[in-house]
């Protein structure tokens, strides 16, 4: 049996469009009821892809809500976190090129600040005693003579060169009953002359070469006083002596013995 001839489809396709004719009428009447309908009918229709867009955008955002509040806890139930202490400021280089302070130790007082002392008076020097210098030489002495209430002090002077000047000064310390009785020399009258001074703790005898040359050889100064009884002691009372030999000068200083 002879197979039938498959019919062209191109063929086909175009046969179908010639005998194909659009329904104009029926096209016009879906339009003009289309615009017939009412506006928000026709709204709804056009705005139905942003509504839709709009959809998945809400979407999202409940769905980002969602997981922060999922991931966070409410602030009344945060355990608060422990802060770290802030760093203390670093000194500036001025500070640190201060000298720095001293360490204060804990448990030990800082002793307190040495008080300076004023500095002690100064002492009082006895005057150095001399008996003797170069040609001249000295001795003091309570004459023997002394007895009860009356006194006489002795001072000797001997000198090796011939004496062109002398000045001879003696004092007596006033203790208990002391006044001045008297004086005199074994120098001559006429070559020396005598004087006695009263001051506030003392009498002062003073003997002068007034002229002459005194030769080689020892000289007496006496010098009397009354006292309170013969215990007093004679050892406060000095005597100094300066003479001239020449081109030399020699001075001597001593105290009468103590009692």
């Amino acid at each position: 049996m002879a197979e039938r001839p498959q019919p062209d489809l191109g063929t086909v396709l175009r046969h179908e469009a010639d005998g194909h004719l659009p329904d104009r009428d029926l096209m016009l009447t879906r339009i003009v009821q289309r615009r017939m309908e009412p506006a928000p009918s026709r709204w709804a229709w056009s705005l139905r892809p942003v509504a839709a867009a709009a959809s998945v955008v809400a979407t999202l955002v409940v769905g980002f809500a969602g997981i922060k509040l999922a991931g966070d806890r409410p602030e009344g139930d945060r355990t608060p976190a422990a802060t770290e202490p802030s760093p203390a400021p670093s000194p500036s280089p001025a500070a640190r090129s201060k000298t720095p302070a001293r360490e204060e130790k804990p448990g030990r007082a800082e002793p307190p600040e040495p008080v300076e002392k004023p500095p002690p008076p100064p002492a009082v020097v006895t005057p150095s005693r001399q008996a003797a210098d170069r040609f001249l030489s000295s001795a003091a002495v309570v004459d023997g003579h002394s007895v009860g209430t009356w006194a006489q002090g002795n001072v000797t002077l001997t000198t090796t060169a011939a004496v062109t000047a002398l000045d001879v000064v003696v004092t007596v310390a006033k203790t208990a009953g002391v006044k001045d009785a008297g004086r005199w020399t074994t120098i001559p009258v006429d070559m020396i002359t005598m004087a006695v001074t009263e001051e506030k703790d003392r009498f002062v005898y003073r003997f002068t070469l007034k002229q002459g040359t005194l030769a080689p050889g020892s000289y007496v100064f006496a010098v009397q006083y009354t006292r309170a009884d013969a215990e007093r002691d004679a050892a406060h009372d000095t005597y100094a002596a300066v003479a001239t030999a020449g081109a030399e000068q020699a001075g001597v200083t001593g105290a009468f013995p103590a009692k």
